[in-house]
């Protein structure tokens, strides 16, 4: 389903007569694009050579043991052939290690190096700290909202 949205080119933001409907479409949108060049800035300027799409990829191999290429896929929710490509750039520039599988030969394991690991630890905190930075701006009411309001929408997703 396609929801039309009628907005104010100028302001990219739909008229205060705008349907409910319209109105959180619209603050979905802004939203979205606000996170994204968010995320584009934060894996320009935290100096850290790792995406967040790459973080949140890596984030399964937190523990010490290994993973087969698609048990990290299905972690990250991202398909096999698109974990794989995302793996040779980190394999490249040593995040990552690749093994055969002993056990079934068809399987490839990763592992995080030790310097994979630490960057991960850094690109963590650096994300940690911007969010910390933003709630920060938030009043306190706001701060209650936005936790809720974020935790429901985040239910709701999951249920599509």
């Amino acid at each position: 389903m396609v929801l039309s949205v009628n907005v104010d080119l100028e302001t990219s933001a739909p008229s205060a007569g705008a349907p409910e409907a319209e109105r959180f479409a619209a603050a979905w949108e802004a939203f979205g694009l606000a996170t994204r060049r968010a995320r584009a800035r934060l894996s320009r300027e935290d100096g850290l050579a790792l995406t967040p799409s790459q973080l949140h990829l890596l984030e399964a191999l937190d523990g010490p043991d290994s993973l087969t290429v698609g048990r990290l896929a299905e972690a990250a929710g991202v398909t096999a052939p698109t974990a794989t490509r995302m793996l040779d750039g980190l394999q490249r520039t040593g995040v990552v290690e690749r093994s055969a599988d002993p056990r079934d030969r068809r399987c490839v394991n990763v592992r995080l190096t030790r310097g994979g690991r630490e960057l991960v630890s850094a690109k963590r905190a650096a994300v940690a700290a911007k969010r910390a930075e933003l709630f920060a701006r938030l009043v306190p009411a706001e701060r209650a909202d936005a936790t809720r309001l974020l935790r429901r929408l985040a239910d709701l997703i999951d249920e599509l």
